[in-house]
């Protein structure tokens, strides 16, 4: 009630507001300077410092000497200079340390105690202020407001600071108010305490009048007032900074949330296994499929554990510990450091099912990323096609590719033992038949079937291989014939047993030949020759499956080669010429036509029989052009003729497989201008079966020119009653093989006899080959034969038109 009392009566109104204005405007500059300052760094901190200790100092000197102006103690105060100076300089400096320190606290504690030096700074300043009035007589002073003041300067102090440093701007206010209620609690008590009855006025020199006093007090008022403003324009702007700041943190941490969540998601769906290793080569961090790839147990805690020990535990595994697991770790250890250093990967097989790919990338301070792939499909694949590259698709045997390195280790290890090596070409016997009459399906299970036997009877030092088709090789290595001789009987006995599968039944043979090194040969492609030669021997003769290779079949297949060489050359050059046999009446001698044989005075070697080089034409693909030049050229010449008589061409069964014949047929007439009556094609019934369907279309078409059609060697091939229904034949020709013994053999008669009777009950004339004596002649006519040809009537050769009748033959 006295500091109440006192305020009211003692002081003037006026006065007393602007004391306040200016201690709020002061305090509400202190704290928002110093929070500036708080959120400041380095030297800028240290200046926010000095311009919040100036704010705060100015403000409680301000605020006390406009106070002590309104203070009405019944006469005029003056004020010492110097002490005033001293006041102002105790009020700045003393803040400024509370304000240092409640920046650079971190606790509420540091910035109470800031805000309690801040208090000490107001009564030090006070005190200094009263000591600084000009006045006689003793001034008397109440202890225990004395001490009220000074308690309520710190306490309200350190409140200010705690509240004013907080968040939000009611904090701002709510300090800057406790700040000014401690400025003024303490100045209006400490001036209740003095008791100034005693005291009277003095005039001494240097003293500062209430004049200028003012002056002062209103330039500190305004520079507070800038301050004030500024302050309040910082603390705005630090808000909108710390908004937009803790915006971008927030957006940070979000985006930063959404990139961990996702590789987060990535490490744990992603296929590789993957670990990040430190300098120390310490594992900072890894994904499930990591240790679930090399085999660790799941549930180990791998976090820090070393690349050594990530090996160890790769090599355990989930089983026992190897006796050798120092010896396996520093081998694995070799192969991956030096990856680790400069980046690479490499593979490790664990089984048949598990093979993995690790890869090192260094990141470039030591550390570096290692990554696990299961490469297992991948590695099997490349696996299954390297087998492929070198095994035959369809029986799973070696190809030619592997069958070539076969060889080369198998005569390696037959020179370094001494031993022999027999190279061994295996050929089936009629496959294309079975093709043709059950289908490549049935084709295809009668190889592999044969591949499985094949496969399974080997034993050391024996390899078989398919090369195409059904064409297969095999090696040997032996030290004695009776070796090899076991080896060849075993495979005999595979080719001649049944294949069996679903109702199918499929009896196989075939011809094998065998070249020995080095006794046939050095190198594989002259063995493989001479066992082909060999081969085609045994399937030559029908008593032998197994044939050795001969000397002379070199200088066989060197004189076929030069046949063809020639036959090439002869058909360039039109080296061949025609002969022509005469056909007769067997009934009246007449000439019912002529067959066009082939002749070939070869260069050199003089006449070759067609029956020597038209096999070999066959074979090269000569025979083609062959078949073209001689229907050409005989159906030139017989429309030259003075006589309109039939002539009779061959067609071999490689012409017959060709569409081309029908063109070569018609353009030939065409060219020649002669009559299709007069044409007549020889086909054998071999030629015919061995595309049916095709066949038959390809002389269909023909017999529809006109041109007549005749079956030859008529009982020597199949003799299929099928093929002459299927196809209403013009002519049929007995073969000449049937006549050798007609006259003598009843058997030969009986045949003969038998398709004499099979042509007249089809309406198709008969022609018999071959006749050479009057005795078979006499058995054609008496057997009621159509037409005859041979020695007997006529030898190939040119034709003599004055004399065209035999007169053995007249009637």
């Amino acid at each position: 009630m006295p500091i109440v009392d006192f305020f009211f009566t003692s002081h003037a109104p006026g006065l007393i507001v602007l004391a306040a204005t200016i201690c709020l405007i002061s305090s509400y500059a202190c704290i928002g300077l110093l929070r500036h300052a708080h959120r400041s760094t380095g030297r800028m901190r240290n200046v926010w410092t000095m311009v919040a200790a100036l704010a705060v100092g100015f403000g409680i000197w301000a605020t006390h000497f406009v106070a002590v102006l309104a203070f009405r103690p019944g006469f005029t105060l003056n004020y010492d200079l110097w002490l005033t100076a001293l006041s102002l300089l105790i009020a700045i400096l003393v803040c400024g340390a509370g304000i240092a320190m409640a920046i650079r606290g971190t606790s509420a504690q540091d910035r109470f105690l800031g805000g309690a030096v801040v208090g000490v700074a107001i009564s030090s300043m006070h005190y200094a202020g009263i000591a600084a009035l000009i006045m006689g007589g003793s001034l008397d002073w109440n202890p225990a407001l004395v001490a009220t003041s000074i308690i309520a300067g710190i306490s309200l102090g350190g409140l200010a600071f705690v509240t004013g440093m907080g968040g939000s701007l009611r904090r701002v206010v709510g300090g800057a108010l406790l700040l000014t209620l401690a400025i003024c609690a303490m100045h209006f008590t400490a001036m209740a305490a003095a008791d100034f009855s005693r005291c009277f006025p003095l005039s001494v020199s240097g003293e500062l009048d209430g004049f200028w006093l003012s002056i002062a007090l209103t330039f500190i008022s305004i520079l507070l007032l800038a301050l004030a403003l500024g302050s309040s324009v910082l603390d705005e702007a630090d808000r909108r900074r710390t908004a937009r700041e803790r915006e971008r943190e927030l957006r940070d941490a979000e985006q930063i949330s959404a990139v961990t969540n996702k590789l987060g998601l990535a490490m744990t769906h992603m296929a590789q296994g993957l670990a990040l290793y430190d300098a120390q080569g310490r594992m900072q961090l890894h994904n499930q499929r990591f240790p679930a790839m090399l085999g660790i147990d799941p549930g180990a805690d791998l976090s820090g554990i070393s690349f050594r020990e990530t090996c160890r535990l790769t090599i355990i595994g989930t089983g026992e510990i190897p006796a050798d697991l120092d010896e396996r770790l520093t081998n694995v250890l070799d192969n991956h450091m030096p990856l680790i250093e400069r980046g690479g990967d490499i593979v490790h097989t664990f089984s048949e099912d598990r093979v993995l790919q690790v890869s090192h990338s260094p990141i470039g301070n030591g550390s570096w990323v290692t990554t696990v792939d299961d490469v297992t499909e991948r590695h099997r694949s490349q696996r299954a096609i390297a087998h492929l590259a070198r095994h035959d698709g369809l029986t799973g045997l070696p190809n030619r590719a592997r069958f070539n390195e076969s060889f080369d280790w198998a005569l390696a290890k037959a020179i370094e033992n001494g031993e022999q090596l027999a190279v061994i070409a295996v050929d089936l016997d009629h496959f294309k038949e079975i093709n043709d009459s059950h289908g490549h399906a049935a084709g295809d299970l009668v190889l592999k079937t044969l591949a499985a036997r094949l496969n399974g009877l080997l034993r050391e030092g024996e390899v078989v291989a398919r090369l195409g088709g059904d064409e297969f090789a095999a090696l040997k290595i032996f030290s004695s014939m009776d070796a090899l001789r076991d080896f060849l009987v075993r495979i005999e006995a595979t080719l001649t047993r049944r294949v069996e599968s679903d109702g199918l039944t499929v009896a196989l043979g075939g011809s094998i030949g065998v070249a020995v090194y080095p006794d046939d040969g050095r190198e594989l492609s002259k063995l493989m020759s001479n066992a082909d030669l060999a081969m085609y021997r045994a399937k030559a003769e029908f008593d032998r499956r197994i044939c050795y290779y001969e000397h002379d079949m070199d200088e066989q297949a060197r004189q076929r080669r030069d046949i063809a060489r020639d036959l090439w050359t002869a058909v360039e050059n039109n080296g061949f010429s025609l002969a022509y046999q005469v056909q007769k009446s067997v009934a009246s001698g007449e000439i019912t036509g002529y067959e066009v044989l082939l002749r070939w005075n070869r260069p050199g070697h003089g006449n070759v029989s067609p029956a020597e080089f038209i096999p070999i034409a066959e074979e090269c693909g000569a025979i083609s052009a062959i078949g073209v030049w001689v229907l050409k050229m005989a159906c030139l010449e017989a429309a030259s003729w003075p006589e309109p008589c039939k002539i009779a061409v061959n067609v071999s069964g490689i012409q017959l497989a060709q569409i081309d014949l029908i063109d070569t047929v018609r353009n030939s007439l065409f060219m020649s201008g002669l009559a299709p009556h007069r044409l007549e094609l020889e086909v054998t019934e071999t030629s015919i079966i061995g595309d049916k369907n095709r066949a038959l279309h390809i002389l269909r078409q023909i017999k529809a020119m006109g041109v007549s059609i005749a079956i030859d060697d008529f009982g020597t091939g199949y003799s299929s009653l099928d093929t002459l229904r299927s196809f209403p034949f013009d002519k049929i020709k007995i073969d000449r093989s049937f006549m050798n013994e007609v006259e003598s053999d009843e058997q030969s008669k009986a045949i003969v006899r038998a398709i004499l009777a099979l042509g007249r009950s089809l309406s198709v004339p008969v022609l018999a080959e071959g006749v050479e004596t009057r005795e078979q002649l006499d058995v054609l006519r008496k057997e009621g034969c159509t037409e005859a040809q041979g020695f007997l009537l006529g030898r190939p050769g040119a034709i003599d038109w004055n004399d065209r009748l035999e007169p053995g033959l007249r009637a």
